[in-house]
């Protein structure tokens, strides 16, 4: 699933790309995603409108139009944005299609439906049940102030516990784990059994690990793509994440990998305690 590194990457590209052009024309199928995807609808408000900002909270990409009114995105676990000329074949499962002024059409792929689109009039994001309930933004340069006493407070696993949205938005499986790594962190260790000072450490290298991925354009594992289709290097970077079984880096020790919440975690029992 594209965690905030991957979709900051696709909100800067949208951003470039889209610029004020507007929307003449929707296309599509009505389906059944994350939340039902009414074509219909958005063919009834897009039309004249015209991009104004890309912005992101947590993994939602928020599109604002001008006159005012916001395309909630949510990539779900393979869900694309892409820029395609109107020539381009259609790839299978594309949901939904955005005619542009320039030429182009803004496509939305997601072959396995756990993906978002809907349509949210001004005033209508405070309330809206996906984005509610979002924890702040891990980005936050003040991420080690905030973060320990909420990690502090909780008896679950660490690495569940960076998993909540409504602690911190936008951490995933993957950057959980290799932050836990790089703060010698287990990913099994209570919040409430931790000292202060270690997770001080966790929530600093949560923050400086999705910098470098941001920097990097996210990881690519499966179906990641940025909308220009380039793939995010990242995972060349990846210490722990898929590694089970292989030496740690750091130690030489043979990387183990446990469930925990129904997440498979790889992490080295010698580095982290």
């Amino acid at each position: 699933m594209p965690e905030l590194p991957e979709v900051e990457t696709v909100r800067r590209a949208l951003a470039l790309e889209l610029g004020e052009l507007r929307v003449l024309a929707v296309g599509g199928r009505s389906t059944a995603l994350r939340r039902p995807l009414v074509v219909e609808r958005l063919a009834a408000v897009l039309p004249g409108r015209r991009f104004a900002a890309a912005r992101r909270r947590g993994k939602f990409l928020l599109l604002d139009l001008e006159p005012p009114g916001t395309l909630l995105c949510h990539l779900g676990m393979s869900g694309r944005l892409t820029l395609d000329a109107v020539s381009a074949p259609l790839l299978p499962h594309t949901h939904l299609v955005l005619r542009l002024e320039d030429g182009r059409e803004l496509r939305f792929v997601d072959p396995r439906r756990f993906g978002l689109l809907d349509w949210l009039e001004p005033g209508a994001e405070a309330a809206d049940p996906s984005l509610a309930r979002l924890g702040p933004e891990p980005l936050d340069p003040a991420i080690g102030r905030w973060l320990p006493p909420r990690l502090k407070a909780r008896r679950a696993p660490l690495k569940a516990l960076l998993l909540d949205q409504h602690l911190v938005a936008g951490v995933g499986n993957i950057y959980a784990a290799e932050a836990l790594w790089r703060a010698g962190v287990r990913p099994d260790r209570e919040g409430r059994r931790t000292a202060l000072p270690r997770l001080e450490r966790l929530a600093l290298e949560v923050r400086s690990v999705l910098e470098e991925a941001v920097a990097e354009g996210g990881t690519t594992i499966r179906d990641y793509a940025a909308p220009s289709g380039n793939f995010g290097s990242f995972a060349v970077r990846l210490e722990v994440y898929g590694r089970q079984g292989e030496p740690c880096r750091r130690c030489g020790a043979e990387l183990r990998a446990d469930v925990l919440g129904g997440r498979t975690t790889a992490w080295c029992p010698h580095c982290q305690r």
